[in-house]
């Protein structure tokens, strides 16, 4: 039994993000709770091959999340759903070659931490739609229109209220909705068992369709 690197890499991208926002903002300190919950997330099943989709969305989840908390201490709590987005990815059913949809949820934490750094803690919740387009995309398992459906409608959404101002936040909403409507509820999965796949080498159906 090995500790798996991708779940290694993953409990880094956690606490090199967390680190920098706490030394930007010292009044953010609290996210290190969240962060010790998510290592704990990724940790409890080290030994299993997350996959480097998985990696860049952890990476990004937290990547976006330190960035809010670090730009304004107010918008520190979108670390509890950083957490739950953290959990929502090691605990799917995603491939571990599904990178558009690693990208697709980037896209959407990435936007939230700009649009928290531009326009203050006032549009941090954006964070909760985050959360549940990480969640939709990570229990679709792999398809590459959907992952870049993300990408599309989180980039419209955080380039309006960029420019427009925090008052169109709500933008977050229907970019969550056209996202999940993207997956299509016949393709919607959740995992039906925990995969620790500690001898199987990768077959066909782990791979993208």
């Amino acid at each position: 039994m090995t500790v798996k690197a991708s779940s290694a890499l993953s409990i880094l991208a956690i606490w090199i993000t967390t680190i920098l926002a706490v030394a930007v903002e010292n009044d953010s300190w609290w996210i290190l709770i969240f962060a010790f919950l998510a290592t704990g997330a990724v940790g409890i099943s080290a030994w299993r091959r997350l996959g480097l989709s998985r990696l860049i969305a952890i990476a990004g989840i937290w990547g976006g999340a330190s960035l809010a908390a670090g730009s304004a201490p107010g918008a520190a709590w979108v670390s509890i759903f950083a957490f739950l987005a953290t959990g929502a990815v090691v605990y799917s059913s995603m491939r571990r070659d599904a990178l558009a949809l690693g990208a697709g949820i980037v896209s959407a934490w990435v936007v939230v931490g700009v649009v928290v750094a531009a326009k203050g803690d006032g549009p941090a919740w954006m964070a909760v739609f985050a959360f549940l387009t990480a969640g939709a995309l990570a229990n679709t398992g792999g398809n590459l229109a959907r992952g870049v459906t993300g990408v599309l409608w989180w980039g419209i959404a955080g380039a309006v209220v960029l420019i427009a101002g925090a008052g169109w936040a709500w933008l977050c909403v229907p970019a969550f909705l056209l996202t999940a409507g993207s997956v299509g509820f016949s393709d919607f999965h959740l995992p039906r068992r925990m995969e620790w796949d500690l001898f199987d080498r990768d077959d066909d159906r782990d791979r993208v369709r």
